[in-house]
């Protein structure tokens, strides 16, 4: 149970991301947390004592986990009796769950997998692999679409501000002049954002 203190404290000094996923992990709320984690505040955990996820995982916006069905609440209403499906969710390292991403009861998520927004993760997901949809389908390799991206991104105007040490994920320092670089690439002087 959150005291008057810890909830001020979620509240008004620790945002989403980063911060909030070391919070969590300060906390104990899920079964196990990898390190380098970025879990958006509006994400719904539920079930922290059942979801273990790995290192470098990202649950973004309005991602839901769901390790219970509360669907049987109404069965059990109707037909007066004690029906539970409750399973635990396992996710890997190196996972991209994108906004609005819902996993449900008992999936094991693999390593090195990018899930697009919006979907809804019915199947446990192998290693290595991009998922999509409504319900969830394989769309293809986490190494193909890493090819893919390479590709474009050599042709981007602005490809060699995103140069440098280490993995790009963030950088302050180099913001302005890629939004400046992104502003001139896709619109002209007349229809740029103010």
């Amino acid at each position: 149970m959150k005291t008057l203190i810890d909830k001020i404290r979620l509240r008004f000094f620790i945002p989403s991301g980063f911060p909030y996923a070391r919070y969590l992990k300060e906390k104990g709320v899920l079964r196990r947390q990898g390190s380098g984690c970025f879990i958006a505040k509006n994400a719904g955990l539920p079930d922290g004592y059942l979801t273990a996820v790995g290192d470098n995982v990202w649950i973004t916006d309005g991602c839901q986990i769901l390790c219970h069905d509360a669907s049987v609440i109404m069965l059990n209403a109707r037909d007066a009796s004690h029906l539970d499906r409750v399973a635990p969710i396992t996710i890997g390292d190196h996972v991209f769950l994108g906004n609005r991403t819902t996993v449900l009861p008992g999936i094991t998520v693999g390593s090195n997998v990018i899930v697009g927004a919006g979907s809804v993760i019915t199947r446990d997901i192998p290693d290595g692999e991009v998922w999509a949809g409504n319900p969830a389908r394989r769309i293809c390799t986490t190494q193909d679409y890493r090819d893919r991206i390479h590709t474009a991104t050599e042709s981007l105007p602005w490809s060699s501000l995103l140069a440098g040490e280490g993995p790009h994920i963030y950088d302050p320092h180099r913001e302005a002049a890629l939004r400046k670089a992104r502003v001139a690439h896709f619109f002209t002087d007349d229809e740029a954002p103010q």
